[in-house]
């Protein structure tokens, strides 16, 4: 990886914020499989005007989700077909019943194939540059744990606008329910109470402010380098660092020996 050594996550987070575009296209120049990877794309990606071409082709395929934070779904062949074949805008349509934003971006791009997205410039340059991007986050992850998920949430944070969209999205609500504190058996209550102490716990609006995001991802960060590099529940903390840029659990009380009941109370 073409990054910075010998940071701590914190700063290193500061240094790749302000151009992370920039690292990541140095990153990928110095890696042979990024490169070989977005070669073939390049080549091939404007060959494929329909779904089922794209389906078929796993190196494409492969590149187009990564691009969109969504390599996870690479073998979840139904899905991805649904939709690349309707209309996002549909209440209907399976990315508007899912209710992620990230879905619903990928939607938006690869379901009108008329003419097929690979023909346009600005497309395949904006596919390649995320996909760039994504290579990066994951591999700045490798060298500090947690630093994917404290770009990703960086990126993509603000364009969320209500609790089930967020959770929705794996990697935005664990950097909330560890900056929350919230116990691993938060996973575990139903639906409508998860949604109850969010709701409480955070306030989206906040997140439209740079400043007030990035507070919050270094207090993230700080939560994760005390819990050894793994992110998760139950992180409520008196550090020094994290009472320094945030700490606490957002007015969600600790005092009882249960945080679950403390939660629902």
């Amino acid at each position: 990886m073409s990054g910075i050594s010998g940071l701590s996550p914190i700063p290193m987070y500061e240094t790749y914020i302000k151009n992370e575009a920039s690292y990541a296209q140095k990153a990928a120049k110095a890696d042979p499989a990024t490169q070989t990877a977005l070669t073939y794309f390049e080549k091939t990606a404007p060959t494929l005007t329909t779904p089922q071409a794209l389906l078929k082709n796993y190196r494409v395929l492969q590149v187009v989700l990564d691009a969109f934070g969504m390599g996870g779904m690479i073998n979840e062949q139904g899905i991805l077909k649904q939709l690349m074949t309707q209309n996002p805008a549909s209440p209907q349509s399976l990315v508007q019943r899912m209710a992620n934003p990230t879905y619903l971006n990928f939607a938006k791009v690869m379901a009108n194939w008329n003419p097929p997205p690979f023909s346009n410039a600005q497309t395949m340059a904006s596919m390649m540059q995320n996909y760039m991007t994504n290579q990066f986050e994951v591999s700045a992850n490798q060298q500090n744990p947690g630093m994917q998920a404290a770009l990703y949430f960086t990126r993509n944070i603000g364009a969320v606008t209500s609790i089930p969209e967020l959770m929705s999205d794996n990697t935005l609500l664990n950097v909330v329910e560890t900056n929350l504190g919230l116990p691993m058996q938060f996973g575990l209550l139903n639906y409508s109470q998860q949604v109850s102490i969010l709701s409480k716990g955070v306030d989206l609006k906040n997140f439209q402010s740079p400043s007030y995001v990035n507070t919050y991802v270094q207090k993230f960060l700080a939560l994760t380098q005390e819990n050894g590099g793994g992110s998760g529940s139950g992180s409520a903390t008196s550090s020094p660092l994290v009472n320094l840029i945030g700490g606490g659990t957002s007015g969600l009380s600790s005092s009882t020996t249960d945080p679950l009941v403390n939660l629902i109370a």
